[in-house]
């Protein structure tokens, strides 16, 4: 190579270097900036603005999720259990009476479901860690895909995200202040994640393990808390149990469908491969973790928290991910690594909470700067995405390649009374037909 070429590619890492200085400086400023609230939020903002446009891009060329249509049947009439349980079809009746019926609205309340379990989760990384802890812990909870890219729509999965962290945040409060209204709204959304899904009887379980552990345990029970937590878990879900007693059991039949019967060794496999999964989703915040080179007093202090807060998130955290693999040894069934959607808002709490561990403006400001590339590198492959989407042939959840949607547009308006045809195409239909009613038999829909 000349002198001038290796001058050349010299300048243009010099460039690299001055530039990669320049926004670590700007970072560490920002994020030691004093309103931490307004940067919160702008951080917020651009999450939602980044997944809304990755969304739009990577799908347009795509129908909507199955999921999104059969959730807009459940909204057209209110109810306290639908296939799932009701929380789903209640939000979407919700946004759909004050945002049109459309893809972008669709993608939008998915986005903003992420974002507020986002904000939910800082303000519970806030209350145990400092600002710079919390800031590395967003970030991290920003690089797990069942946040966001992973996050294809709202459904019984992500619906629970937000209301399981809040369910988290107010125990974790009554925990350590015994606070009547915090113990109440602990057990309150508690029961809303139920309400999601029943996958949040390990959100319960994990709770109530918490609850007999630890020193404080004597001075918690002693307390109105766990009553009051109770009672509140009991009025936000008594409607939907009465639902379950007195209707068809629509949620339970359901629920039961995805029970399998395999050999032992076959549900080992299937366990395995959950927390193999479960790890693959949050090798980001452990890629973090490691970076910080943790000290053996470090690790030591991470797997087993000396902190009584600490060992409560781990055990919040650890009995809602190893419980449901226990379970599928002994009664096998439909288990993925993707159903711990909502389980993971204390993991930054586990793995960056150590006193060991030296974590200062700079490495809050080198995650973020991470995360943003990451996400930048993922916005530029979504026109990508979307022509994958064309030539790999029919998506099982989102098929038809915009053929539902212009059917859709030939229906609207028009006196039809009775649509009949494939699943696969009117599955998809209520979503682009509001007054459209749907009624499904085992092999066939009709409209």
């Amino acid at each position: 190579m000349s002198i001038a070429g290796r001058d050349e590619n010299g300048g243009v890492f010099r460039g690299f270097a001055t530039l990669a200085d320049v926004l670590m400086h700007r970072s560490v400023r920002l994020l030691s900036a004093e309103s931490e609230g307004a940067i919160v939020a702008c951080t917020l903002i651009a999450f939602v603005a980044a997944w809304m446009l990755f969304w739009e891009v990577s799908t347009a060329s795509v129908d909507v999720h199955y999921d999104a249509s059969e959730a807009v049947v459940w909204a057209q009439h209110f109810a306290f259990g639908y296939k799932h349980p009701p929380l789903t079809g209640w939000l979407f009746a919700l946004w759909f009476s004050i945002f049109p019926q459309a893809q972008w609205a669709m993608n939008l309340l998915t986005v903003l479901t992420g974002a507020v379990g986002l904000a939910v989760g800082w303000r519970l990384l806030r209350d145990h860690l400092d600002r710079n802890r919390a800031w590395l812990g967003l970030f991290a909870l920003m690089l797990i895909p069942l946040y966001d890219v992973k996050a294809e729509v709202l459904n019984a999965n992500t619906v629970m995200i937000p209301v399981w962290a809040a369910a988290l945040l107010f125990y974790l409060r009554a925990r350590r202040g015994l606070g009547v209204v915090d113990a109440f709204l602990a057990g309150a959304f508690a029961s809303l994640t139920m309400l999601g899904k029943y996958w949040a009887v390990f959100l319960f379980a994990g709770m109530a393990v918490a609850a007999l552990t630890g020193p404080g345990v004597r001075r918690f029970w002693r307390s109105p808390a766990p009553y009051v937590m109770a009672a509140g878990a009991a009025i936000v879900l008594a409607p939907h149990l009465w639902w379950m007693l007195t209707q068809s059991g629509a949620s339970v039949q359901f629920a039961e469908s995805v029970v399998n019967r395999m050999p032992f060794s076959a549900a080992l496999a299937k366990s395995a491969n959950y927390f193999a999964g479960s790890v693959a989703y949050v090798i980001g915040p452990l890629i973090f973790f490691a970076a910080l080179l943790p000290s053996r007093a470090a690790l030591t202090d991470t797997i087993w928290p000396t902190e009584e807060l600490r060992r409560q998130a781990w055990l919040l955290l650890l009995v809602p991910l190893v419980l449901p693999a226990l379970v599928n040894l002994f009664v096998p069934y439909r288990l993925t690594a993707a159903w711990t959607t909502a389980n993971w808002a204390l993991l930054p709490l586990v793995l960056y909470g150590s006193r060991h561990l030296l974590i200062d403006e700079r490495v809050s400001a080198r995650a973020g700067l991470a995360t943003l590339a990451v996400t930048l590198a993922i916005l530029i492959a979504s026109p990508v995405i979307a022509c994958v989407r064309l030539s790999q042939g029919h998506d099982p959840y989102r098929p038809h390649f915009q053929q539902v949607a212009q059917i859709g547009e030939t229906l609207a308006g028009r006196p039809v009374e009775l649509l009949w045809g494939s699943e696969g195409i009117v599955s998809g239909m209520p979503f682009y037909l509001p007054k459209v009613r749907a009624a499904r038999s085992s092999r066939r829909t009709a409209c």
